[in-house]
């Protein structure tokens, strides 16, 4: 007779796994303790003085490139600018138990004349 319940273990390695649980949220704080390269973003020319923030939402590959970033709130005069701007940064891997994982989080950019 076959047994009533499915095999419950498995022999997959680890990495079969993680497409799963990805992308990671993590926090602000905590993914730009992990920059490495933040190229200045350059205050618009068509803002005439204005200030504005931004949060985007941001997708960070396994090997610390930014895959995507979408605006997520604030001042629209500033998001294509930000989003620009952002995927040029660079990132050091995210790791999770001893592997890079991609992660998502949000990134604020504050925007004032003259910067």
């Amino acid at each position: 007779m076959a047994p009533a319940s499915p095999e419950t273990s498995s022999n997959k390695p680890v990495e079969a796994a993680l497409p799963s649980i990805e992308p990671v949220t993590v926090s602000e704080a905590a993914e730009r303790a992990l920059l490495l390269n933040q190229s200045a973003i350059a205050y618009p020319a068509n803002a005439k003085g204005q200030q504005g923030t931004v949060v985007l939402q941001v997708l960070v590959g396994r090997d610390g490139t930014v895959q995507d970033a979408k605006f997520f709130q604030g001042s629209f005069l500033f998001a294509r600018t930000a989003i620009d701007g952002v995927k040029q940064w660079k990132f050091r891997p995210y790791m999770l138990n001893g592997r890079p994982v991609s992660i998502q989080t949000t990134l604020t950019m504050k925007f004032k004349p003259g910067q």
